[in-house]
């Protein structure tokens, strides 16, 4: 039974995508129960199927069809997988709650139409996202990649207006990239046979190291780097974060570029790290990590406008995560794995409550946001609390996420291992600088003359309350996620990643 649960995962959510415009257009008032009830039944079997890896430490795998792999296709969830399946599908609840235009007030004035669509496309990223969690196959890895990008393109697109040409500009990227990984997946297949994960792993010491094998690498990386953001490919992600739908915008920030860093740590981290190619090719991405760390920070220094702030903070914590993946020390996963929850839950706060205040008030300035410690103090003491975790201030679970990464790169040495150091600390001194600004102006600023005295509606308070409170948790509880959650991820890849570089 157990075993069904891995597909189950990416079925239940297929089958919401499917559904869900046929129910918005006959019955529209229930559509958003609907979708919330079909989140929450994947949530609580991604939570079984954690629940059961990290008892046993042992993988729970379905094969499509009863045919085992390299022959047929497989989805697994180990300690690593299942732990990515858990943080998508726990944040999807959130957004799903919310009615499609909560930001704006309007839970009537979205059409069943447009309803219907964004609740499929929000069930369809869900699909895609844990489908690259839990596949074995580079193929399908392929698949379920441009599932999930398909599924942007529409939520981000559902903004309108400008959202319409971020989400085109996403197309010319992820199109791009999607070229780069299957061109070379072809290499790699026609040089091994293979597209199973673990059969490539046991093939490619064995070929010969040509320019053949060194462009498939070079492809595949490129590819998922750009699908992760990672500097200088990260063009797509500002105005994508900044012109989608406030709850799309939350979700997507939250999840999206780092299960493509998830992807990245696999391919690069375990099937192709015992070759030369896989080897140099995490060595550069310690280094643009680094630098994306620092270009993310001063970018998002310089912006007026706080969702587009916020979108550039996302650039340096990917580089923040990437960096650590290349280091590729079981230290450095764990800071790793934990950054990407710490950073999901307050970045997924972040976009929800400042997004949908912009949206709201009509404006994106910072001042936008002046006098909201006044009227709306709950809400400010959240946004503050997830602002505090992104400098990486204790008690928050930022803290402990980057206290690891730095006790990663100091263990890790030599120039690499400094540079990404001091970046990271870099990195803290300038999201305090660029959120301190902010949280001066919500907390001991007047509201502008001229400007409404609205809150954050009720359907955006709730999850940007709830996701406060986790970012709190993990950082009081920081020891218990460390062992009960990351440690188990870590253990997963540990044997592929732990080797002396």
């Amino acid at each position: 039974m157990i075993e069904a649960l891995a597909g189950l995962l990416v079925a239940l959510p297929l089958a919401g995508a499917a559904l869900m415009p046929m129910v918005a257009v006959l019955r529209r008032r229930g559509t958003r129960w609907l979708a919330f009830g079909l989140h929450l039944l994947t949530f609580a079997a991604a939570a079984a199927v954690f629940a059961r890896t990290a008892a046993t430490g042992e993988a729970i795998a379905h094969r499509m069809g009863g045919w085992p792999g390299p022959f047929g296709i497989e989805l697994r969830l180990d300690g690593l997988s299942a732990l990515i399946a858990l943080l998508v599908t726990g944040l999807s609840c959130f957004v799903a709650s919310a009615p499609v235009d909560a930001s704006r007030g309007a839970t009537r004035r979205a059409s069943p139409v447009r309803e219907g669509l964004v609740r499929g496309a929000l069930s369809m990223l869900v699909a895609g996202l844990v489908g690259i969690a839990a596949t074995r196959d580079v193929f399908n890895l392929f698949v379920f990649l441009e599932i999930s990008s398909l599924a942007v393109y529409t939520l981000v697109a559902s903004g309108g207006g400008r959202a319409t040409v971020a989400a085109f500009r996403y197309l010319i990227a992820g199109t791009a990239a999607g070229s780069l990984y299957l061109l070379g997946v072809g290499f790699l297949y026609g040089l091994t046979g293979t597209l199973n994960m673990d059969d490539l792993a046991a093939r490619l010491p064995g070929v010969e190291a040509d320019a053949a094998l060194t462009a498939a690498v070079a492809l595949i990386a490129a590819g998922l780097a750009i699908k992760a953001a990672l500097f200088p490919l990260h063009g797509w992600l500002p105005d994508a974060y900044v012109f989608a739908p406030a709850p799309a915008a939350g979700f997507i920030s939250a999840v999206m570029a780092k299960v493509s860093a998830y992807a990245l740590l696999r391919l690069l981290g375990e099937t192709l790290r015992g070759i030369p190619a896989g080897a140099m090719a995490l060595e550069t991405m310690v280094w643009l990590g680094t630098l994306g760390v620092l270009v993310g920070g001063g970018m998002a220094l310089a912006q007026r406008d706080a969702p587009r702030m916020l979108a550039w903070s996302s650039v340096s914590a990917m580089g923040a995560i990437l960096l650590a993946v290349g280091i590729g020390s079981p230290l450095a996963l764990a800071g790793a794995l934990f950054h990407v929850v710490a950073h999901a839950l307050a970045k997924g706060c972040l976009f929800l409550g400042v997004g949908g205040l912009a949206e709201t008030l009509g404006a994106g300035d910072r001042r936008a946001l002046r006098g909201l410690g006044r009227r709306a103090p709950w809400t400010a003491a959240a946004l503050t609390l997830a602002a505090f975790s992104m400098i990486g201030l204790p008690p928050t679970a930022g803290f402990s996420s980057k206290l690891l990464l730095l006790r990663a790169s100091l263990a890790e040495g030599g120039p690499a291992g400094v540079a990404a150091f001091v970046a990271l600390l870099a990195s803290s001194g300038l999201a305090a600088l660029y959120f301190l600004r902010v949280l001066e102006g919500i907390w001991f600023r007047p509201r502008p003359e001229g400007r409404p005295a609205q809150r954050l509606p009720r359907a955006l308070a709730a999850p940007v309350l709830s996701l406060a409170v986790l970012v709190l948790l993990g950082g009081v509880f920081s020891a218990v996620v460390e062992r009960e959650f990351v440690s188990g991820a870590v253990e997963a890849v540990a044997g592929a990643t732990a080797d002396e570089r």
